[in-house]
């Protein structure tokens, strides 16, 4: 389903069901860490955005977002309709969410809130209803809860953790943290993110991290990584045994140049400046000279 996704366009039917009064401006860090910065630049936010414009964006991300509702809502009357409602699961999450012009980004790629945190909402005919459960938990537990509500096996080595005890009102045992990790376009290094209870740790190869105590700060604004350099250098490590993020954004990298050297011997010359003239606006010496440095770099 393509809603809400790019293009992000609504229609007036939902628009009127956003009031516009309580559509906030989130708030800005004067200083962008240059991994946002890049990626702002990238995903063309730099430029100066009035309170009214932000407000609009939001706006139409949100009636998108009642539109999903009002289908889901259609969904789980069809069920209740059909008499499934006894021995059926409906769960309702997401791959990512969604900046929403939150530190002025739109898209995702972001290791904030806004981006790496979805929706989990279940229901089923063993779910204890009307309880929320505040534990970090992580996309990789799903995978083990559908098998349980199927009454399948499933090994004991995955990486992730049947949500079935909670929802049945009880408790799991399952790490204290969450790992997330993007490596992509729209940034100039890999992002490798741990979650633990409050506290947020963004570690960046080649740039200073990130810190965040989310009770505190739920808008992510005061990096803290300077300023408590103990609980930056433990969640560094917790981070680390969950991934070599070094050894893995190496790697990755090592790909993305083989991959573009295969392709532009692939496509060949004069396919291939015509190709990055229409990728990149602008194409010339100076950017084939960064080209070609970055390709050495490797």
């Amino acid at each position: 389903m393509g809603c809400p996704h790019p293009a992000f366009v609504s229609s007036r039917y939902y628009l009127d069901r956003i009031d516009e009064s309580i559509v906030d401006v989130p708030p800005y860090e004067a200083d962008l860490h240059p991994v946002m910065k890049y990626m702002s630049a990238t995903k063309g936010c730099l430029g100066p955005f009035t309170d009214d414009e932000i407000r609009a964006i939001r706006r139409t991300y949100f009636a998108m977002v009642s539109e999903v509702d009002e289908m889901l809502g259609e969904l789980v009357a069809t069920y209740d309709r059909l008499g499934l409602a006894d021995n059926t699961y409906i769960v309702f999450s997401s791959d990512h969410g969604e900046m929403n012009m939150e530190h002025r980004q739109q898209l995702k790629n972001a290791m904030y809130e806004a981006s790496v945190r979805v929706p989990l909402m279940v229901s089923g005919p063993d779910v204890v209803s009307d309880r929320s459960v505040d534990e970090v938990v992580s996309l990789v537990d799903l995978y083990p809860t559908f098998m349980d509500m199927a009454g399948l096996p499933h090994p004991d080595d995955l990486a992730g953790v049947s949500l079935m005890p909670e929802l049945q009102g009880g408790s799991a045992d399952r790490p204290d943290a969450v790992l997330s990790q993007y490596h992509g376009n729209f940034a100039n290094t890999g992002e490798f993110m741990i979650r633990r209870g409050a506290h947020k740790y963004i570690g960046y190869t080649g740039y200073e991290p990130q810190l965040f105590d989310l009770d505190k700060d739920p808008d992510e604004i005061h990096n803290l990584a300077n300023e408590q350099p103990d609980l930056a250098a433990e969640m560094d490590t917790a981070l680390r045994v969950l991934v070599d993020y070094e050894a893995v954004d190496a790697k990755v990298k090592a790909y993305d140049r083989a991959s573009y050297v295969a392709w532009r011997e692939e496509t060949g010359e004069p396919a291939y400046e015509e190709a990055m003239a229409e990728i990149l606006p602008g194409w010339g010496d100076r950017e084939r000279e960064k080209t070609e440095a970055w390709l050495a770099s490797g």
